[in-house]
């Protein structure tokens, strides 16, 4: 039996060790781990006097866990060497088969868009004024709004996405306009649309000043690329469909700079992918490195910042495609990416759980604009919210309520 060690002889868990944070030592687990839903793990204390070769091997694995060092998440797209993966799954019963696990989001080639035109457009048929399909979107949308307000996260803001960098000041202006607009009366709402207008003005006074030029792409990290994104996307959003004229026009001004925003946010993942290409390797799911303990898997957390980005350039131009379908009667294609539509993926609690689904079944890592070709595939059950709302803006409800009956 185990003696009882003083909390000030006691150790910090190896996940608070890793990342280099104070562990107020509380047992069965400290209060970080349990805000980040992981195990957490002391290492043994005894106060008897042990071997030399006990004390040895002890020393040798403590700082094997200590070497591995922090993954605080950087403002660029980063995915590890097999060397530093961790957090594996440690859910029901441990992995004894041995087998490779390689991150489907990985890649160069996994970031080109294809398909760009007006030949191309999957709207061709679809969303016109008044019409279902873009009713059941703009709906999803504002439910997806409000969840952020409410929740701190959404289908395209995962809740992990700031956790490390802290919410970016054009999203902390975004969040206290949409808590004020989701608030306001017949008597107010004039002044909540001037704060909407002056934010939007502040937003893009901000930016650099060749911000129409490629230069722009590198003068800003990529996260920072897509907070900006994300901002101006939740204002034209409210200008778009407030119902008001004014507020219309002026949302239809700042097409034309999203647009661009969005291709400088692609254009500086680009930079990052090709930075990184030779990193991107497999791990083996049952070496010692894998199964040491951290907060979080670096590979989870380059999943998280990539996963966000597709979704917000997905949610961006399929908002404004409708719009513009809904407006002129046509639009043109922005083309299409691949993003991850697995039930379960994006609410993952922690880097375990995540790791656990995506190396036990399809990811089903598809095509934006042929979202449709799911309905061949799998069930209802097997896709998130995010990718029913997307198909049913490009099918129609027929189609998806045909789908939820086989």
């Amino acid at each position: 039996m185990v003696p009882f060690v003083p909390p000030s002889e006691q150790k910090a868990c190896f996940g608070c060790a890793t990342a280099k944070r104070a562990c107020d030592k509380q047992k069965p687990s400290c209060q970080r781990c349990d805000e980040r839903a992981i195990r957490c793990q002391y290492p043994t204390t005894r106060r008897y006097l042990r071997s030399k070769s006990a004390t040895n091997a002890s020393s040798q694995h403590s700082n094997r866990v200590g070497l591995q060092g922090s993954t605080g998440q950087t403002g660029h797209l980063r995915t590890p060497a097999s060397d530093c993966v961790a957090d594996l799954p440690t859910l029901g019963s441990p992995i004894t088969s041995s087998f490779t696990y390689k991150p489907w989001f990985v890649g160069l080639e996994t970031w080109a868009i294809e398909n760009r035109g007006v030949t191309t457009c999957r709207f061709s048929s679809g969303p016109s004024y008044g019409s279902p399909q873009l009713g059941d979107w703009t709906k999803s949308l504002w439910n997806w709004l409000r969840q952020w307000v409410d929740e701190g996260n959404n289908p395209f803001i995962h809740k992990q996405l700031y956790l490390d960098t802290g919410l970016p000041p054009c999203l902390e202006d975004a969040w206290t306009t949409l808590t004020a607009y989701f608030s306001k009366t017949a008597l107010n709402t004039p002044l909540v649309m001037q704060i909407i207008e002056h934010r939007v003005d502040a937003l893009l006074q901000s930016q650099p000043h060749d911000d129409a030029s490629f230069m722009a792409v590198p003068s800003l990290q990529t996260i920072q690329h897509l907070a900006r994104v994300q901002a101006l996307f939740i204002y034209q959003f409210l200008q778009f469909y407030d119902g008001c004229i004014r507020q219309r026009a002026m949302a239809d001004r700042s097409i034309p700079t999203l647009l661009q925003w969005c291709e400088h946010l692609w254009q500086s993942v680009m930079l990052d992918a090709v930075h990184n290409e030779q990193s991107l390797t497999t791990m083996d799911m049952n070496s010692s490195d894998a199964m040491a303990e951290t907060p979080t898997s670096k590979h989870w957390k380059a999943w998280i910042l990539s996963e966000s980005l597709r979704r917000t350039w997905v949610v961006c131009t399929s908002t404004i495609a409708a719009y513009l379908r809904e407006r002129d009667g046509w639009n043109e294609c922005a083309g299409e990416i691949r993003y991850t539509a697995c039930q379960g993926l994006w609410d993952a609690s922690s880097s375990a759980m995540w790791l656990q689904l995506s190396s036990r079944r399809d990811p089903l890592f598809v095509r934006s604009l042929h979202v449709d070709e799911l309905l061949l595939s799998v069930a209802p059950t097997e896709v998130d919210t995010f990718s029913t709302a997307l198909m049913r803006l490009l099918i129609g409800r027929d189609e998806m309520e045909s789908w939820g009956r086989r």
